[in-house]
């Protein structure tokens, strides 16, 4: 036990190097080639180690380490959100730069999977001999919708008790619940025409007329398209094009330059040839922390609010703006929930496409852990009946509540306050989810200390090298003491 800090500290190098090879890695989740290789990194390096490593059909895979009749599980992932826009560092390389090795996926998870490893490799260095069996579980769709998940569990036993190394020291016992919408509206409704786009144009010069008689002309929004398929991060990038003819787009002009005098969004307007291109630029932050980034969506259907679309459009424009706008907290539509311990419910729009027949759009809303799924989809689909749209649950995730006096907990507590000298360390609630939800005995432990800044699913994303001999200490006492 003593000499762990010392095994740990001699592996900084090698670990250095694992690390940086797993971000070079580009395993993008829902990119089957990229989760595969990654997963086959992983494996080799465990058994490199000596450790028994199995992929398991390729939904995941699981490393073990002791015999018993009790197991004590570590669960990563190994998947990771598209790279999105911003970088000062490349996202794929693993470049390491003043103490930081940088690339996405590097504090969520890869930088946690392969300190649990190594922490793993310590404690088999140390010649501790656990009185359980110790396992290492990897997923490869956390940061998507979870299909794989349920056959990979399907393929092991559970863990008689397990920590997820995705989140915020000191432990995490209570987490929001989730749900994944998808909102999908029509504006054709004609069937008597049988050319659409004629109907609609048809249509759209009748309400031109009646503008013009008012002293305005209407436009439409040929294409709008925003985000992607990974709903848990905030979009930083939406744009539109508009038909609009040289009055309109002089107007949309000086409609811009108020809106941004008012508000000090980015966006920007482009003209082309038969019409206008706006693009709006937003800060890409993780869905469960929303409030501190600024959605792309959300402020260009904002602005397009003030402007005179194409009434079908309009309807969904304007609802928008109202019962969402740049909230984040379901105010307006009545979902304001809020609990001690997780916080406020979080809404985040994820991804639109729109054009002249129909919008797409797909939202992130994470609810407080007091309260329950049944409840919370009842009041969503109240709430959202305003939209005049079909609502679907793409994904849907129970609140996690986990005892705190449970003796795990007690131990994982004091591991982290031996290290760290915390005596009034405790366990929290927090807004995001892990994979401790698809366990029926996990919690979230690690990897960011107090005060540190939330960089996952951001651009530079990176993970301290002291951070990762830190958090790999801890998890290798965390092992020990588990398995005592």
């Amino acid at each position: 036990m003593d000499n762990l800090k010392q095994i740990i500290t001699s592996q900084q190098e090698d670990m250095i190097k694992s690390l940086q090879e797993c971000l070079r890695i580009k395993s993008i989740t829902g990119q089957q080639d990229g989760v595969i290789e990654v997963l086959e990194f992983y494996l080799g390096l465990a058994q490199k180690m000596g450790f028994k490593a199995s992929n398991l059909d390729n939904l995941g895979g699981i490393i073990e380490f002791g015999q018993g009749d009790k197991t004590i599980g570590m669960i990563v992932h190994l998947d990771t959100v598209p790279e999105g826009t911003g970088w000062n560092h490349p996202p794929f390389e693993g470049e390491l730069q003043d103490g930081k090795i940088f690339g996405r996926g590097a504090i969520d998870d890869k930088g946690p999977a392969i300190a649990v490893l190594y922490a793993l490799k310590a404690v088999k260095m140390a010649g501790i001999h656990p009185c359980c069996k110790v396992q290492i579980i990897i997923g490869l769709d956390e940061e998507n919708v979870w299909n794989t998940t349920p056959k990979l569990l399907e393929k092991i036993e559970e863990p008689d008790f397990s920590f997820v190394p995705d989140s915020v020291f000191p432990v995490v016992c209570a987490e929001k619940g989730l749900l994944w919408l998808e909102l999908k509206k029509e504006f054709r409704k004609d069937t008597n025409q049988l050319d659409g786009r004629q109907g609609h144009k048809d249509r759209q010069s009748r309400q031109n007329y009646q503008n013009r008689q008012n002293g305005q002309s209407s436009m439409t929004v040929k294409q709008l398209s925003g985000g992607a398929d990974s709903l848990n991060i905030v979009p930083d990038f939406c744009e539109a094009v508009l038909t609009a003819d040289l009055s309109q787009v002089q107007s949309v002009r000086q409609a811009l330059k108020t809106f941004l005098a008012e508000t000090k969004y980015d966006l920007q307007a482009e003209e082309q040839e038969e019409g206008l291109k706006l693009i709006s630029r937003g800060k890409s932050v993780h869905a469960f922390n929303c409030q501190e980034g600024s959605n792309a969506i959300s402020q260009l259907i904002v602005f397009l609010s003030r402007l005179h679309i194409d009434e079908d459009q309009k309807n969904f424009i304007r609802i928008y703006a109202e019962k969402i706008g740049m909230q984040c907290f379901g105010e307006a539509l009545g979902l304001d929930l809020e609990d001690k311990l997780t916080g406020k419910l979080t809404l985040s729009p994820g991804y639109i496409q729109m054009d002249p027949a129909s919008v797409d759009l797909k939202m992130d809303l994470r609810f407080p852990s007091s309260h329950h799924l049944k409840e919370v989809r009842s009041l969503v689909e109240s709430a959202f009946a305003v939209f005049q749209a079909d609502l679907a649950v793409l994904d849907a995730l129970e609140s996690l509540n986990f005892p705190e006096d449970d003796p795990h907990i007690r131990k994982l507590i004091q591991v982290y306050q031996d290290h760290t000298g915390d005596k009034e360390a405790h366990p929290l609630g927090m807004g995001g989810t892990t994979f401790a939800k698809a366990f029926q005995r996990a919690v979230a432990f690690g990897p960011s200390f107090p005060g540190m800044p939330k960089i996952e699913h951001q651009p530079n994303e990176y993970m301290g090298t002291d951070h990762l001999i830190s958090c790999t200490e801890i998890y290798a006492r965390a092992i020990v003491e588990l398995t005592r």
